[in-house]
């Protein structure tokens, strides 16, 4: 009875495992990752619109001490998310002039997602996507 021999069938299954699981992998972590950045700032631009109209429209005093409240509010929402406050854009909208009562203060946050693992250089700033959120509250007495 004839053997046969094994000797064609030895192959390198640790290297194509390998070359399969990076090409296959890494996309697929830097995915998930470039998910969960979206998911963080889209989290982020609306809890920093909402604190900030709230932070504006309950503070008493002149629109300057009410800003910066709003502005320090926007920042704290955003490194909760762990977002650089330089990637976001903050607008104040007030319709009826915000030192009415009773008059709609809004705030809108745009934040800038960067492409995850990629280094920004030359002045190149790359951006995955940009979401925004808007809050307004109604002004209460002055």
């Amino acid at each position: 009875m004839p053997r046969h021999s094994d000797a064609g069938e030895e192959g390198s299954a640790i290297i194509e495992f390998i070359a399969l699981a990076t090409l296959l992998l890494i996309p697929a972590v830097w995915f998930l990752v470039a998910v969960a950045q979206i998911q963080a700032a889209s989290y982020a631009a609306v809890g920093a619109s909402d604190q900030a109209a709230k932070m504006y429209v309950t503070t008493e005093g002149p629109t300057a001490v009410r800003a910066a409240r709003s502005e320090a509010a926007v920042s704290r929402a955003l490194q909760d998310f762990g977002i650089d406050p330089d990637q976001a854009d903050i607008t104040q909208h007030c319709p009826e002039g915000c030192v009415t009562a009773g008059a709609p203060v809004g705030f809108s946050v745009e934040i800038r997602v960067p492409l995850p693992l990629i280094p920004e250089f030359g002045g190149w700033e790359h951006r995955l996507v940009t979401v925004s959120a808007t809050s307004a509250h109604v002004q209460d007495g002055i």
